[in-house]
């Protein structure tokens, strides 16, 4: 079975979860065989799948990126992102258990590490690329949180935060897992935003969104032409040649507004509906690793 994980032109935390997670709870699990395909973290239920592919969803969600997938024999769930996943696919309610990124639980210890940041904030790592996030944080007193950070320096700066600030769904989904307080910022980009509903529905929580608004002028930019995609690929593409003749200017209405939403209380589901999504996740991860190593026996 192979692992299928998005990745961009960057590295990012939410889709790079999937690699350190899955090694240590399923070692030895994955090799390069296409004819079954393992869909774990992520918005990555697509329709573009081979059809005669065997397609094995744990914790998946569909995201709006491509049509929804036909769903038929070859598609087998364990357990799907939210409510709204399942409601698009047609699936019984019942998969929606969360996000398989509520696994970290199993493989993290957050309280062991020392808390050192009053307030972190995370941008979605578009922004990341293509704002000034870094500066903006620096202007507000914020750590900043890079999203395409190593894995574990994500998690080592999550846990030392009392508070996290986040754009990026999975700095939430992860600070939610691991029991630190957050606000969820609501992304820029319009296409980001369905998804964070699927995962709350699952805990049965409602998102509290701040927005903030563009940090500086390719953001700026790319908001006003966002539905010209030939503006908008020129835009971003040029975003290093912009920021440099702007002198990497940041918008002073941003960071105070940055300030105002770092300081409201955040948010988590309750101990109860984490710890139950987190016990039933484990559940299923029993039952595939059984599902599988009898499929192996019978081929032996």
């Amino acid at each position: 079975m192979k692992m299928f994980a998005y990745r961009g032109k960057h590295e990012n935390f939410g889709d790079e979860l999937n690699h350190w997670l899955w090694e240590r709870l399923l070692p030895g699990f994955f090799d390069d065989d296409e004819s079954q395909l393992f869909l774990g973290i992520g918005s990555i239920l697509y329709d573009n799948f081979d059809p005669n592919m065997q397609k094995i969803v744990f914790g998946s969600g569909y995201g709006g990126y491509t049509n929804p997938p036909k769903v038929d024999r070859n598609w087998t769930f364990y357990f799907v992102r939210g409510k709204k996943t399942a409601e698009v696919l047609g699936i019984d309610p019942s998969y929606a258990i969360g996000d398989s990124g509520i696994l970290t639980r199993s493989c993290w210890d957050a309280k062991s590490i020392e808390k050192r940041y009053p307030v972190s904030f995370m941008p979605h790592y578009e922004s990341a690329m293509y704002g000034s996030w870094d500066k903006a944080c620096e202007l507000a007193g914020i750590h900043y949180i890079d999203p395409r950070w190593s894995v574990e320096k994500v998690l080592t700066e999550i846990s030392a935060s009392h508070k996290v600030v986040s754009e990026a769904m999975h700095g939430c989904i992860i600070s939610d897992a691991l029991r630190v307080p957050w606000r969820a910022i609501r992304p820029i980009a319009p296409g980001n935003r369905a998804k964070w509903y699927d995962w709350a529905s699952a805990l049965d929580l409602e998102i509290d969104f701040d927005a903030i608004g563009p940090s500086n002028i390719v953001e700026a930019g790319a908001s006003l032409v966002r539905k010209n995609t030939y503006l908008l690929k020129n835009i971003t593409f040029r975003h290093r040649r912009i920021r440099q003749l702007t002198g990497n200017y940041v918008f002073g209405s941003t960071v105070k507004t940055l300030q105002r939403v770092a300081e409201k209380p955040g948010q988590l589901s309750t101990d109860e509906s984490i710890i139950k999504a987190h016990d039933r996740m484990l559940l299923e991860l029993n039952r595939l690793k059984q599902d599988f190593s009898k499929k192996t026996a019978s081929v032996l």
